[in-house]
Protein backbone atom coordinates (compact mmCIF):
# COMPACT_ATOMS: atom_id res chain seq x y z
CA UNK A 1 0.00 0.00 0.00
CA UNK A 2 1.57 3.47 -0.96
CA UNK A 3 1.70 5.70 1.97
CA UNK A 4 1.34 9.55 1.30
CA UNK A 5 2.94 12.41 3.45
CA UNK A 6 2.16 15.64 2.86
CA UNK A 7 3.60 18.36 5.51
CA UNK A 8 1.27 21.56 4.55
CA UNK A 9 1.62 24.95 5.92
CA UNK A 10 -1.77 27.01 4.38
CA UNK A 11 -0.92 30.97 3.25
CA UNK A 12 -3.25 32.00 6.11
CA UNK A 13 -0.94 30.18 8.64
CA UNK A 14 2.04 31.94 7.16
CA UNK A 15 0.39 35.53 7.38
CA UNK A 16 -0.64 34.87 11.00
CA UNK A 17 3.45 34.28 11.61
CA UNK A 18 4.29 37.43 9.45
CA UNK A 19 1.61 39.34 11.83
CA UNK A 20 3.54 38.20 14.75
CA UNK A 21 6.88 39.50 13.45
CA UNK A 22 5.74 43.03 11.65
CA UNK A 23 7.98 45.99 12.61
CA UNK A 24 11.14 43.65 13.26
CA UNK A 25 13.49 42.10 11.23
CA UNK A 26 13.94 38.79 10.51
CA UNK A 27 17.28 37.16 10.59
CA UNK A 28 18.27 33.46 9.14
CA UNK A 29 19.18 31.44 11.84
CA UNK A 30 19.34 27.91 11.52
CA UNK A 31 17.43 27.11 14.50
CA UNK A 32 14.37 28.98 13.26
CA UNK A 33 11.97 27.04 11.34
CA UNK A 34 8.43 27.48 9.97
CA UNK A 35 5.77 25.25 12.01
CA UNK A 36 4.30 23.11 9.79
CA UNK A 37 1.29 21.35 10.23
CA UNK A 38 0.48 17.51 8.90
CA UNK A 39 -2.77 16.65 6.84
CA UNK A 40 -4.29 14.17 5.31
CA UNK A 41 -5.74 14.07 2.07
CA UNK A 42 -8.91 13.76 3.31
CA UNK A 43 -8.45 16.67 5.43
CA UNK A 44 -7.42 18.82 2.37
CA UNK A 45 -10.68 17.81 0.74
CA UNK A 46 -12.97 18.90 3.44
CA UNK A 47 -11.55 22.72 3.85
CA UNK A 48 -10.92 22.70 -0.09
CA UNK A 49 -7.41 23.09 -0.18
CA UNK A 50 -6.77 20.93 -2.92
CA UNK A 51 -7.67 23.20 -5.38
CA UNK A 52 -5.23 24.64 -8.01
CA UNK A 53 -4.22 27.65 -6.88
CA UNK A 54 -4.37 30.68 -9.48
CA UNK A 55 -2.17 33.55 -9.84
CA UNK A 56 -3.73 37.41 -10.27
CA UNK A 57 -2.91 39.05 -13.22
CA UNK A 58 0.23 40.71 -13.06
CA UNK A 59 1.18 44.63 -13.62
CA UNK A 60 3.59 45.63 -16.58
CA UNK A 61 6.87 44.22 -15.08
CA UNK A 62 10.14 45.53 -16.90
CA UNK A 63 11.07 41.73 -16.80
CA UNK A 64 13.59 42.53 -20.15
CA UNK A 65 16.20 44.53 -17.93
CA UNK A 66 17.24 41.77 -16.24
CA UNK A 67 20.52 40.09 -17.67
CA UNK A 68 20.78 36.26 -18.31
CA UNK A 69 24.36 35.68 -17.48
CA UNK A 70 26.08 33.11 -19.03
CA UNK A 71 26.71 30.79 -16.10
CA UNK A 72 25.19 30.52 -12.64
CA UNK A 73 26.80 28.52 -10.16
CA UNK A 74 28.97 26.83 -12.68
CA UNK A 75 25.53 25.85 -14.67
CA UNK A 76 25.47 26.38 -18.01
CA UNK A 77 22.92 28.92 -19.26
CA UNK A 78 20.24 26.91 -21.64
CA UNK A 79 17.78 28.72 -22.71
CA UNK A 80 14.73 31.39 -21.67
CA UNK A 81 10.95 30.90 -21.79
CA UNK A 82 9.32 34.05 -22.11
CA UNK A 83 5.61 35.26 -21.73
CA UNK A 84 3.70 38.56 -21.00
CA UNK A 85 4.39 38.27 -17.63
CA UNK A 86 7.19 35.74 -16.31
CA UNK A 87 10.78 35.01 -17.89
CA UNK A 88 11.97 31.41 -17.05
CA UNK A 89 16.30 30.64 -17.30
CA UNK A 90 17.49 27.69 -17.43
CA UNK A 91 20.65 26.59 -16.43
CA UNK A 92 22.51 23.38 -16.38
CA UNK A 93 25.63 21.18 -15.79
CA UNK A 94 27.48 19.64 -18.91
CA UNK A 95 26.02 16.18 -18.35
CA UNK A 96 22.65 17.17 -18.13
CA UNK A 97 22.12 15.55 -14.44
CA UNK A 98 21.86 18.74 -12.88
CA UNK A 99 19.34 21.51 -13.93
CA UNK A 100 17.96 24.90 -12.20
CA UNK A 101 15.59 26.83 -13.20
CA UNK A 102 15.44 31.00 -12.19
CA UNK A 103 12.53 33.21 -12.67
CA UNK A 104 11.28 36.18 -13.09
CA UNK A 105 7.33 37.46 -12.35
CA UNK A 106 5.48 40.63 -11.45
CA UNK A 107 3.64 41.51 -8.75
CA UNK A 108 0.15 40.71 -8.96
CA UNK A 109 -2.17 43.61 -8.95
CA UNK A 110 -3.07 45.20 -5.72
CA UNK A 111 -0.23 43.24 -4.26
CA UNK A 112 2.20 46.39 -4.47
CA UNK A 113 0.53 47.56 -1.03
CA UNK A 114 1.59 44.35 0.87
CA UNK A 115 4.52 44.70 2.77
CA UNK A 116 7.10 42.69 1.58
CA UNK A 117 7.50 39.56 3.91
CA UNK A 118 3.39 39.10 3.38
CA UNK A 119 3.82 39.43 -0.56
CA UNK A 120 7.06 36.63 -0.41
CA UNK A 121 4.74 34.18 1.98
CA UNK A 122 1.76 34.84 -0.13
CA UNK A 123 3.24 33.66 -3.11
CA UNK A 124 5.55 30.98 -1.68
CA UNK A 125 2.07 29.96 -0.42
CA UNK A 126 0.94 29.34 -3.81
CA UNK A 127 3.78 28.01 -5.50
CA UNK A 128 3.84 25.12 -2.45
CA UNK A 129 0.13 24.59 -2.75
CA UNK A 130 1.04 23.64 -6.57
CA UNK A 131 3.39 21.32 -5.66
CA UNK A 132 1.35 19.51 -2.65
CA UNK A 133 -1.69 19.39 -5.22
CA UNK A 134 0.41 17.44 -7.82
CA UNK A 135 1.56 15.42 -5.30
CA UNK A 136 -2.16 14.41 -4.16
CA UNK A 137 -3.44 13.93 -8.24
CA UNK A 138 -1.08 10.53 -7.65
CA UNK A 139 -1.56 8.61 -4.85
CA UNK A 140 1.67 6.91 -5.98
CA UNK A 141 3.38 9.97 -5.70
CA UNK A 142 5.06 11.76 -2.00
CA UNK A 143 5.74 15.03 -1.33
CA UNK A 144 7.96 15.58 2.00
CA UNK A 145 9.03 19.37 3.28
CA UNK A 146 11.70 19.39 5.17
CA UNK A 147 12.01 22.65 5.97
CA UNK A 148 10.86 25.96 5.59
CA UNK A 149 11.44 29.48 6.58
CA UNK A 150 10.91 32.89 5.89
CA UNK A 151 14.35 34.73 6.44
CA UNK A 152 15.62 38.27 5.41
CA UNK A 153 18.34 37.29 2.56
CA UNK A 154 20.75 40.14 2.19
CA UNK A 155 18.05 42.72 2.79
CA UNK A 156 15.29 41.32 1.01
CA UNK A 157 12.87 38.90 2.63
CA UNK A 158 13.19 34.96 0.96
CA UNK A 159 11.11 32.40 1.59
CA UNK A 160 12.93 28.92 1.30
CA UNK A 161 12.35 25.12 1.42
CA UNK A 162 13.95 22.00 1.10
CA UNK A 163 11.79 18.93 -0.20
CA UNK A 164 11.38 15.05 -1.73
CA UNK A 165 9.95 14.17 -3.90
CA UNK A 166 8.89 10.67 -4.83
CA UNK A 167 7.24 8.73 -7.35
CA UNK A 168 7.07 5.18 -8.65
CA UNK A 169 10.03 3.48 -9.95
CA UNK A 170 12.40 6.56 -9.65
CA UNK A 171 14.73 7.51 -6.79
CA UNK A 172 14.03 9.74 -4.54
CA UNK A 173 14.27 13.18 -5.77
CA UNK A 174 15.54 16.25 -3.38
CA UNK A 175 14.66 18.98 -4.22
CA UNK A 176 15.40 23.39 -3.10
CA UNK A 177 12.95 26.38 -3.72
CA UNK A 178 14.27 30.05 -2.64
CA UNK A 179 11.53 32.85 -3.54
CA UNK A 180 12.19 36.34 -3.06
CA UNK A 181 10.78 39.82 -4.19
CA UNK A 182 13.63 42.54 -5.39
CA UNK A 183 12.48 45.81 -7.16
CA UNK A 184 9.10 44.81 -6.69
CA UNK A 185 9.34 41.40 -9.09
CA UNK A 186 9.96 37.90 -8.07
CA UNK A 187 12.97 36.13 -7.72
CA UNK A 188 12.11 32.24 -8.48
CA UNK A 189 14.82 29.49 -8.30
CA UNK A 190 14.14 25.76 -7.97
CA UNK A 191 16.59 23.30 -8.49
CA UNK A 192 16.00 19.27 -8.08
CA UNK A 193 18.66 16.29 -7.80
CA UNK A 194 18.74 12.85 -7.54
CA UNK A 195 22.60 13.15 -5.79
CA UNK A 196 22.63 16.03 -4.01
CA UNK A 197 21.30 16.76 -0.27
CA UNK A 198 18.79 19.41 -0.07
CA UNK A 199 20.99 21.63 2.43
CA UNK A 200 23.51 21.33 -0.81
CA UNK A 201 20.48 22.85 -2.86
CA UNK A 202 19.65 25.06 -1.40
CA UNK A 203 23.19 26.85 -0.73
CA UNK A 204 23.44 26.57 -4.46
CA UNK A 205 20.45 28.10 -4.87
CA UNK A 206 21.31 31.34 -2.80
CA UNK A 207 24.68 31.79 -4.13
CA UNK A 208 22.72 31.59 -7.86
CA UNK A 209 20.65 34.37 -6.38
CA UNK A 210 24.04 35.78 -5.06
CA UNK A 211 25.60 35.81 -8.50
CA UNK A 212 22.10 36.71 -10.78
CA UNK A 213 21.90 40.31 -8.20
CA UNK A 214 25.87 40.72 -9.42
CA UNK A 215 25.20 40.45 -12.65
CA UNK A 216 22.31 42.86 -12.78
CA UNK A 217 22.13 46.56 -14.12
CA UNK A 218 18.18 46.90 -13.02
CA UNK A 219 18.13 50.36 -10.87
CA UNK A 220 17.11 50.43 -7.07
CA UNK A 221 13.48 52.01 -7.05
Amino acid sequence: MNVKACYLLPAFTLMLLLAGCAGKPVEETPDTPLNVQKLDKASLKATGSENQARALPDRQAQLGLYQAPKTLAGLQFDGEISSAHARTLRYRDPDGKEQLSLTLSGLPTGWDTMKPERAVAGYYSELRQRRVDKALSDSANALSIISERLVDLEGNPSAQSQMRWIEPNRPIQNQALLVTLINDDFIRISNASYRQKTVWLLQQAKRVLAEFKAAQSVPAP
